[in-house]
C-alpha cells in the first residue's frame, strides 16, 4: 500500500523486500473525494513459494481521504487516520504492547514555478502502562527556473518528529513513523525520521524529459537527547545512553534517473554519511560511510 507523500505508508522500495499485507481494502471515488478504507496484518516473509503468513500479533487499519482544491490545477487535501496494535514493541525506553492512533493532515499543489507538499501528524494511545503523546511535522518547497537552460529546481526539505522526553517514566513520546518511504536519509536507508529533525536544501537539472540529476544535503539532529535514533522500519539503531549531544551528522546525495521506456527506468544514488559526536559518544564509531545504491524498476 502507498497513501500520499509516503511519509507514513509507502512501498519503501530499496534494499529490503517491500513490506505485504493481508487484509481488506475499499476504495471509493467522486469528483470531490478519494477516500480509501482498509483492514490488514503484515505479513512474515518466508523464503518458500506461497507460505508467507500474517503476523497475528500485528494490526494495521484506517482511512485515507483526498480532497481537490482545484479542477485544472495539482492542488488537493489529505486527511486520514491509522491504527496501529503491535504486541512486543521497542524503543529506547523499552519493550511493551504499543496500540497508537495516528490522525494526519497534507496539503499539496503546485502554483506557479512553486510546488509545496506540507503534513502535520498527531499520535496518542498506550505503549505498556503508559500513554502515547507524539507529533510531526514536515514540508517539502521547491522552485523550478523553467526559462533557464536544464530547468533547475531549488528545493528544501525540514523534518521533524518528537522523541521520548523520560525513558524513566512509563509514558511515550517517540514519534512513530510506521511504514515511511525509503527515501527520507537516501536510498541506502540508513535513518528513519522518529527522534529526529532533518533539513536538506538540494538541487534538480532536467537534462531532457527522460534523463535527470538531483543532488541535496541533509542534516539531522535529534528532537529529543533522551531519545535514540531509529531506522526506517522504527528499529532502535543507535541508544541514547545518556548522551546530550544531538546533532547526528549529515548526508550529502547525488541520484542520477534515466526513463529509458515507458515501463522501464533506471536509477543511481550515491551517498555520504558524516557521523558527528552523538555516535561517538554513544557507541564509539565515528567511521563515516559511503553508499552507491543502483537499481532498475520495471512498472506493469
Amino acid at each position: 500500500m502507498a497513501f500520499g507523500s509516503g511519509r507514513m505508508v509507502d512501498l519503501r522500495e530499496g534494499p529490503n523486500v517491500p513490506l505485504s499485507f493481508d487484509g481488506f481494502r475499499l476504495s471509493w471515488k467522486s469528483p470531490a473525494w478519494q477516500v480509501d478504507g482498509f483492514a490488514t496484518r503484515p505479513v512474515q516473509n518466508k523464503p518458500g513459494i506461497f507460505d508467507d503468513p500474517p503476523q497475528h500479533d500485528f494490526a494495521f487499519w484506517g482511512f485515507y481521504a483526498t480532497h481537490p482544491l482545484s479542477q485544472t490545477q495539482r492542488k488537493a487535501l489529505d486527511f486520514y487516520y491509522l491504527g496501529w496494535d503491535r504486541k512486543d514493541a521497542v524503543f529506547n525506553q523499552g519493550s511493551g504492547h504499543e496500540k497508537r492512533h495516528t490522525l494526519g493532515a497534507r496539503v499539496w499543489g503546485e502554483r506557479g514555478p512553486w510546488a509545496y507538499d506540507a503534513e502535520a501528524m498527531y499520535q496518542f494511545g498506550s505503549f505498556g502502562v503508559g500513554t502515547i503523546n507524539a507529533w510531526r511535522v514536515a514540508a517539502d518547497n521547491w522552485y523550478s527556473f523553467s526559462s533557464v537552460r536544464w530547468r533547475p529546481r531549488i528545493g528544501l526539505a525540514t523534518d521533524f518528529a518528537s522523541g521520548d522526553k523520560n525513558p524513566g517514566d512509563p509514558d511515550l513520546q517517540t514519534f512513530n513513523s510506521l511504514f515511511q518511504s525509503g527515501t527520507y536519509s537516501g536510498r541506502a536507508q540508513v535513518l528513519g525520521p522518529d527522534n529526529a529533525i532533518r533539513l536538506e536544501p538540494s538541487l534538480g537539472l532536467l537534462f531532457s524529459e527522460r534523463l535527470t540529476l538531483s543532488a541535496g544535503w541533509g542534516f539531522f539532529w535529534r528532537e529529543s537527547s533522551s531519545d535514540g535514533l531509529y531506522g526506517i522500519p522504527g528499529n532502535l539503531i543507535v541508544p541514547s545512553h545518556g548522551v546530550k549531544s544531538r546533532y547526528e551528522g549529515s548526508r550529502p546525495i547525488v541520484q542520477l534517473d534515466w526513463q529509458m521506456t515507458r515501463h522501464l527506468s533506471s536509477h543511481v544514488n550515491y551517498m555520504y554519511v558524516f557521523n558527528a559526536s552523538f555516535e561517538e559518544q554513544s557507541v564509539h564509531a565515528t567511521t563515516s560511510m559511503s553508499y552507491i545504491s543502483p537499481w532498475v524498476t520495471y512498472r506493469f
